[in-house]
């Protein structure tokens, strides 16, 4: 399931504060963290990491949860923990108020309940100053814009209610005594299927969510890493057709001069001949006719067609597989 790195970084042992000495402010490189509303960090963190390579590999294993959006403040919140925001001219610890902790444990502690996990000690949000502290300053966050804002010190906003009853449960699982017709809902970017009309209605369903589709155009990725993508396969399928018809080509022209044991060598140049021509085939048809339902916006499911599809299917697995 998503959830499975979780247990490597639950079970950790709490880390006490790092060791004290001068900070020196380096640009963010942990990818989870860019963009966060602040771009300098320094370390090593309260957590004891020495790098931020440290730091990015535990906290990427709360990337499901991020990616499930369980909480509109979880990535900020664990961004402020492991990545703690750098001011030049302010040297103290910054860390993220109580409030933040608590909405982000709000949204996301029912998600890691129904996996057997509990909210990290060593993020306890008592231990996180309150907004209005004399004492202590912290970052809230503004999450009622649509990007990502720089930290404030202002009034937090409200946590949202029931963060946790629409989502649809990680692996397909439902959680313990829930109907997950009732309370699963098929939500942008997935494509509802609710005309009856429809060739797929009720014969698909995306973990439990019936008359659910995966839309064609997904919307992990940037447009620029889609085109470098399609870029690098293409480039690279080329070069191998080219590469593997010479060696065919020249196998054909003198069969007896490749005897075992060099002829596998032909098969294997064979195999990735037919691969690379499906991407190929791919490239010049494009993604949407090859993968994509026109009508309805969403993948094919059809097993008997359309051709595109099928061909490049028997390419890539059939001779991948051989």
């Amino acid at each position: 399931p998503l959830l499975l790195g979780l247990p490597l970084l639950l079970g950790l042992p709490a880390a006490g504060r790092a060791a004290s000495k001068a900070a020196v402010c380096q640009e963010i490189t942990v990818p989870m963290c860019k963009g966060i509303g602040y771009n300098l960090t320094y370390m090593p963190n309260q957590f004891n990491h020495d790098t931020q390579d440290e730091a990015g590999l535990e906290v990427h294993q709360f990337w499901p949860l991020v990616e499930i959006q369980c909480s509109p403040d979880l990535r900020f919140f664990l961004c402020s923990m492991y990545t703690p925001i750098c001011l030049p001219d302010y040297t103290k610890p910054l860390p993220p108020c109580r409030s933040v902790c608590e909405r982000a444990k709000a949204g996301c502690s029912p998600i890691m309940q129904q996996y057997g996990f509990a909210w990290p000690e060593r993020m306890s949000c008592d231990r996180l100053p309150v907004l209005g502290d004399t004492e202590v300053l912290c970052m809230g966050y503004n999450r009622t814009e649509a990007t990502t804002l720089p930290p404030f010190f202002g009034k937090p906003t409200r946590p949202a209610k029931d963060t946790a009853k629409n989502l649809t449960p990680l692996g397909g699982q439902r959680p313990a005594g829930s109907d997950c017709g009732q309370t699963c809902k098929c939500k942008a970017p997935l494509i509802p299927i609710s005309k009856e009309s429809h060739p797929l209605y009720n014969r698909i369903r995306t973990g439990q969510v019936p008359n659910c589709a995966i839309p064609c155009y997904q919307p992990y990725f940037t447009q620029d890493e889609k085109t470098f993508a399609t870029f690098w396969i293409g480039l690279w399928s080329i070069l191998c057709f080219l590469s593997t018809s010479t060696t065919v080509a020249t196998f054909l022209i003198d069969m007896e001069r490749f005897k075992y044991p060099e002829r596998p060598i032909i098969f294997l140049s064979a195999c990735y001949l037919f691969v690379s021509m499906g991407y190929i085939v791919r490239l010049v048809a494009g993604h949407a006719n090859v993968a994509c339902n026109q009508e309805h916006h969403h993948i094919h499911y059809e097993t008997t067609g359309p051709a595109l599809c099928t061909v490049v299917f028997l390419l890539l697995y059939f001779f991948g597989m051989a």
